[in-house]
């Protein structure tokens, strides 16, 4: 079976220097104030007579989200690419591939770039978890919401870049409106939606209550509430494409951009 070019086109793009990359040591930098500011300012011996373990872990894993969250719109709409990638409209329109296996290797390819933005982080996460103490099994609860977000995210994005971003500037708006939308209404009033409220009660300061997160429902539900939405935004964004196909122009548009990454 071949592989999916648009697979191919993630796994040689995360390979190269560019702005994408940039762009995501920016927000590195940005996870690794968190880190520093929340990081226990008082010896150990003052911290256990406190009885209050610090919240290093939790505030590096709420940055990591966020930034991935922002990071993954931003992907999803095209303001930032990988070198030699091409746009989602492109795959459409310009080669012969259908927009079931579009989806498919975009959503993959997608999926491997977020598992390399992950890996970035990991080193702050295993600091702030040095620091921190809990169970791994929450910490592996979190990365999997933050993988599930940022999936649902781009998503998101690429739906926006399909209907108005030939209008950057509507698109620009866009796309950091959804960010806040979920994040600040949403959250707050369907708090089993909240990245912030999930990752509070997994990582919470007691060892016990982390080893029970994982029997807690609400830890399923928000899974299945972002897995639910990324189904459907998957749904919506097949429809684009197919639209966006039927409404070629021409069926030798963009022939030989076709035949370069489609062979």
């Amino acid at each position: 079976m071949r592989s999916n070019p648009l697979v191919t086109e993630v796994l040689v793009g995360i390979t190269r220097a560019g702005k994408a990359l940039l762009d995501y040591l920016g927000l590195l930098v940005l996870q690794a104030v968190v880190l520093f500011l929340w990081w226990p300012k008082v010896g150990v011996a003052e911290m256990l007579e406190s009885q209050h373990g610090p919240h290093t872990l939790a505030a590096v894993v709420m940055a990591v989200g966020v930034t991935m969250a922002y990071f993954s719109l931003r992907a999803g709409a095209e303001e930032v690419m990988l070198p030699g990638q091409h746009g989602l409209r492109d795959w459409a329109l310009a080669t012969p591939l259908g927009p079931g296996r579009v989806l498919r290797g975009y959503l993959l390819g997608q999926l491997i770039h977020s598992l390399y933005l992950l890996a970035l982080s990991s080193p702050l996460l295993l600091m702030a978890f040095t620091v921190s103490g809990g169970e791994w099994i929450a910490l592996a609860w979190c990365l999997a919401a933050v993988l599930i977000q940022a999936m649902f995210y781009r998503l998101c994005g690429a739906i926006t870049h399909l209907t108005i971003g030939q209008h950057r500037g509507e698109s620009y708006f866009a796309v950091r409106a959804i960010l806040l939308l979920m994040y600040v209404p949403v959250g707050w009033l369907v708090p089993l939606t909240s990245p912030i409220a999930f990752t509070s009660r997994a990582l919470g300061e007691s060892t016990a209550a982390q080893s029970e997160f994982a029997s807690v429902p609400g830890a399923w539900v928000f899974l299945a509430v972002y897995a639910g939405m990324s189904v459907l935004a998957a749904i919506v964004l097949h429809r684009l494409l197919a639209r966006a196909r039927r409404g070629m122009a021409g069926p030798n548009d963009g022939a030989a951009f076709g035949k370069a990454v489609a062979s």
